[in-house]
């Protein structure tokens, strides 16, 4: 009796259950059979999400793709007003030899690219701390950042162009600026707008940092600050480096750095105004040696779009983040990277670097197994790589060593330590340690 009783209840409970259903879907002018897509199913679930649930998953969304959610429906529109805030950095950054970002690519003209970011800017310039629009290259979104930024710590932009209108009296709500980077384009032998040198003023309480570079083809086709910059430069009380490429640097100006003590760099370009370089384009220079150059991660990026063929450099890491190994990975003819020194660079920028043939990889404990076997990965000629005081362990040196034999090619790898560094030596893979290497030079009395 007990089983039947069950029974009967069951078959009640379905019986109610299709009654239910077919009445639902009877208010929906729509029975679905198991047949159906379910779709409409699919568009009860989504309306029973509220905004606020909406509003996180739109937070998922790349900032420059969230304006198309506004054109699904009016929730959809009205949630998306409450997912800005967690947009804190937006960067477009400009890379002369690759395509602009997809999200400015589609549009043709500079008009519609400006309506665009404007649009972008209107909706979560609020809450950006550090904002990228070098891929824009025009100086008239510079009252729009003004208007639509105030909390801004980082600006990097690049003029391909010059309107005093647009750059009078710039800057004049960024409060909170800290450091601010300006790249110029098409300014061979031509001066520096004063007014943009001027309005330098309005951040004076807060600028730690200001890079200003001109992108040059060669070393003769330099611009010149307005006379009115020394005068400006004196009241950055709070600036702590400046650094300048392809400008030609006054010897008042100079001589005010160095007595303030603030740091200075002239960019690669100063060290190039010598032999062999002088005499030739950029483009064709093939190998940089700067390890006696206090490089930072601006004079990587002016690197990566001005000397397209560059095969081999050499540099120190001490000044150099992610954003500079980011630079070097956007360079396709690069092969031989020697980075000596310090650093704090991390598995992020490592692990895009690409076909690669010899690496020296900073010292940096940020930098582990993960990144350098993706390098290996990503590298199918490489054959040498060296590397101290990193994360590295022995699980890479043992996947080094099965990927070169793999690949029937020669792989040089220089480790700080590992123990029983015998047993990974083959024909295709050669490991030794720095210790060694010190031992072996100290016996044949090199040092």
């Amino acid at each position: 009796m007990g089983i039947k009783r069950e029974l009967e209840f069951e078959d009640i409970a379905v019986k109610k259950h299709k009654g239910t259903m077919e009445t639902f879907n009877k208010k929906s002018d729509k029975i679905y059979d198991h047949n159906d897509d379910h779709s409409y199913a699919k568009n009860i679930i989504i309306d029973c999400v509220n905004d606020d649930c909406l509003a996180e998953i739109f937070m998922y969304v790349p900032a420059c793709e969230r304006l198309k959610i506004a054109l699904v429906c009016k929730k959809w529109k009205r949630a998306l007003n409450n997912s800005w805030f967690n947009v804190k950095k937006l960067e477009l950054t400009y890379w002369r030899y690759h395509e602009l970002p997809k999200c400015l690519e589609k549009y043709q003209t500079s008009d519609k690219k400006l309506n665009f970011l404007k649009s972008v800017l209107d909706k979560c310039g609020h809450y950006l701390t550090t904002l990228d629009l070098t891929a824009y290259g025009h100086c008239n979104i510079v009252p729009v950042i003004n208007d639509c930024c105030p909390n801004l710590m980082k600006l990097k932009l690049r003029f391909i162009d010059i309107d005093d209108a647009m750059l009078f009296n710039a800057f004049t709500r960024l409060s909170k600026l800290k450091s601010l980077t300006i790249i110029f384009e098409n300014m061979k032998n031509k001066i520096i707008p004063v007014t943009l040198i001027n309005s330098l003023k309005n951040v004076a309480d807060t600028l730690i940092d200001l890079n200003l570079l001109n992108f040059v083809d060669h070393l003769d086709d330099s611009c010149n600050y307005p006379k009115e910059f020394i005068c400006v430069i004196r009241q950055l009380k709070f600036m702590q480096i400046f650094e300048v490429s392809g400008i030609q640097i006054l010897k008042d100006i100079y001589e005010y750095l160095i007595r303030n003590r603030i740091s200075f760099f002239l960019n690669h370009y100063f060290y190039l105004a010598i032999p062999p370089y002088l005499s030739q384009p950029l483009i064709r220079i093939r190998m940089l040696d700067l390890k006696d150059c206090c490089i930072q991660d601006d004079s990587l990026y002016t690197i990566a779009n001005t000397i397209k063929r560059l095969e081999s450099l050499i540099i120190d890491s001490e000044w150099i983040t992610d954003d500079g190994v980011v630079a070097l990975s956007k360079m396709d003819n690069l092969q031989h990277i020697y980075l000596h020194g310090h650093s704090n660079v991390t598995d992020s920028s490592i692990k895009l670097l690409k076909n690669i043939v010899r690496l020296r990889v900073p010292q940096s404990n940020k930098i582990t197994d993960a990144s350098v076997t993706k390098l290996l990965g990503n590298s199918p000629n490489i054959d040498y790589l060296f590397f101290t005081k990193t994360s590295v362990t022995a699980k890479f040196v043992k996947k080094a060593a099965e990927i070169s034999n793999n690949r029937k090619r020669l792989l040089e790898l220089i480790i700080s330590s590992i123990p029983d560094i015998e047993q990974y030596t083959s024909e295709y893979f050669k490991v030794d340690t720095i210790e060694n290497i010190v031992e072996k030079r100290k016996k044949n009395g090199i040092i």
